[in-house]
C-alpha cells in the first residue's frame, strides 16, 4: 500500500511538474511586421533615423520597442537602450519611429512587438555606424536657495580677525551645467563653499536675493529681489547684484574667471505679461520642452534630449550657424531679474519679468562651444508680501521684507545640453 501510495506521488508530482513548465513557456506572438527599410547602409552615431513600417496582429500590441543589436555567433546581443515607440494598444500599428543610435557596435535594430506576455521580433540590418557624439545632456528637477552674506574676515572682521577665513557658504545657490565633480560625485547643484574649493570650475549660474552690496553692507537702491546671474566675478560683484561675499579667497581658493563658464539668460514669460507675449515663441519652447522627458538615465535619452534642445539654436539663435537669410539671434543677457528696477530709491516704475511656470532658456558658452537649454520656474517664494508703496512711484520691494526672501527654496525643471 505503501508502494503505491509512493508511486501516485511520483507520478502527480511529475504531472504538475510538467504542467507548470509548459504553462512558462511564452508563445511567440502572432505579429507580421512590414518594415518600409529592411536593411540601412550607414548611421550616425547620437543621431536619429526614422524608422517606419506596420506591425499587424490578431490581438492588441501592448509595446512595441526598438534596440540597438550586435550579432555574435548567430545570437544577437543587446548593445544600446530599448527605445519605446507609445502610440500602440491596437491590433495593428502604423510606426514612425525616431530611433537614436546610441552605439557604435551595433549591426542590427531589433523589433520586438509584445502581446501580452508574447513577443515577436523582427530585424533592421546596419551596414555600419560613424560618427561621434557632439555632446551629452542634463535633466532634472533642481532647488536652489538665495544665500544670505557668507561672513568673512573682510566684511565681518570682528569675528574673523585672520585673513582668508570666513563663515561656511552651505546654501545651494549655484547651478553647473557641465557638472563639477565634488568627492568623486558630480554634481550639479552647489554651494559657495564647493564652487570655492574648484575654484569655480564649471561654474555656469547663481541664484540670489538681491540686496546689499555684501562687502560694505550698503543697501542697494535700484534693484531688488530675486536675479539670476552667471558667475562671472564681475556680474556676482556687480553694483547692482551685491554678491561680494561669494569671490573672497579663503584658505587660498576663490572664483577664478577662467575657469567659468559663460552663461546667458532669455525670459520667455506666458501670456500674462501682455503686450511683451510672443505667443509664437512661447509656444514652441513649451512644446520643446514638453517632448523631451522629465528623465535622461539612459545614453539615448542624454543624445535626444541634445538633439532637440540644439532646435532652439537652430530656430531661435541661427545667427550662431552663419544663417544668411533672415538670421534669428536670441538676444539673451548675462542676467534675468525676477522684477526690474524694484529698490526703493528708484523712480522708474518697477517691471515683473517672470513667474512661476514660465520658462528661461540658457544660453552657454564653454571651450568655444555653444550649448542650450530651458529652465522652467516650478515653484518660486511670493515675493508680493515684501511689496511696499512709495509715493509718486508706486510699489517697490521693501528693504527689510526683502530679508524674508532668503534661504526660500526655488524650485526648477531644467533641460540642457553638456559635454561630453
Amino acid at each position: 500500500m505503501k508502494v503505491r501510495n509512493f508511486l501516485f506521488f511520483v507520478m502527480l508530482a511529475t504531472a504538475v511538474g510538467f504542467v507548470s513548465c509548459k504553462s512558462d513557456e511564452i508563445d511567440e506572438a502572432n505579429v507580421q511586421f512590414t518594415l518600409d527599410q529592411s536593411s540601412i547602409d550607414n548611421l550616425e552615431f547620437a543621431q536619429p533615423v526614422q524608422i517606419s513600417g506596420t506591425a499587424t496582429s490578431d490581438q492588441a500590441i501592448t509595446s512595441l520597442t526598438f534596440t540597438g543589436v550586435k550579432e555574435v555567433n548567430g545570437v544577437y546581443e543587446a548593445q544600446g537602450d530599448e527605445q519605446e515607440y507609445d502610440e500602440v494598444g491596437t491590433t495593428t500599428v502604423d510606426f514612425d519611429m525616431e530611433y537614436f543610435v546610441d552605439s557604435k557596435d551595433i549591426t542590427a535594430i531589433e523589433v520586438t512587438a509584445y502581446v501580452g506576455k508574447s513577443t515577436k521580433k523582427t530585424y533592421i540590418q546596419v551596414g555600419s555606424v560613424s560618427g561621434e557624439a557632439m555632446g551629452s545632456a542634463f535633466v532634472g528637477q533642481v532647488v536652489l536657495k538665495a544665500d544670505s552674506i557668507v561672513w568673512n574676515a573682510e566684511n565681518h572682521p570682528e569675528v574673523y580677525t585672520t585673513p582668508n577665513t570666513g563663515a561656511a557658504a552651505t546654501t545651494p545657490s549655484f547651478f553647473s551645467i557641465h557638472g563639477v565633480t565634488i568627492d568623486g560625485e558630480v554634481k550639479h547643484v552647489l554651494t559657495g563653499d564647493e564652487v570655492r574649493s574648484v575654484e569655480g570650475l564649471n561654474a555656469s549660474f547663481c541664484f540670489v536675493n538681491v540686496l546689499q552690496n555684501t562687502a560694505n553692507g550698503a543697501y542697494i537702491g535700484s534693484q531688488r529681489g530675486y536675479m539670476f546671474t552667471n558667475a562671472w566675478p564681475s556680474q556676482l560683484g556687480g553694483g547692482t547684484t551685491g554678491r561680494q561675499c561669494d569671490l573672497y579667497e579663503i584658505g587660498g581658493k576663490s572664483i577664478r574667471q577662467d575657469n567659468i563658464d559663460t552663461t546667458q539668460f532669455k525670459i520667455i514669460a506666458g501670456s500674462w505679461i501682455g503686450t511683451d507675449w510672443n505667443e509664437e515663441r512661447y509656444k514652441f519652447v513649451d512644446s520643446l520642452f514638453t517632448v523631451i522627458s522629465d528623465e535622461a538615465t539612459t545614453e539615448s535619452a542624454k543624445y535626444k534630449a541634445f538633439y532637440l534642445l540644439g532646435k532652439i539654436q537652430e530656430r531661435l539663435d541661427n545667427a550662431t550657424l552663419g544663417e544668411a537669410d533672415n538670421p534669428q539671434s536670441l538676444g539673451a543677457v548675462n542676467y534675468a531679474r525676477r522684477r526690474t528696477n524694484a529698490g526703493t530709491s528708484g523712480t522708474n516704475v518697477m517691471v515683473e519679468n517672470f513667474r512661476a511656470g514660465d520658462y528661461i532658456i540658457l544660453k552657454n558658452l564653454k571651450g568655444g562651444k555653444l550649448y542650450y537649454g530651458i529652465m522652467q520656474i516650478t515653484q518660486m517664494q511670493d515675493d508680493t508680501s515684501c511689496l511696499v508703496d512709495v509715493e509718486g512711484v508706486g510699489q517697490k520691494l521693501g528693504q527689510e521684507e526683502t530679508k524674508q526672501l532668503f534661504h526660500k527654496a526655488l524650485i526648477l525643471n531644467v533641460k540642457v545640453q553638456t559635454q561630453l
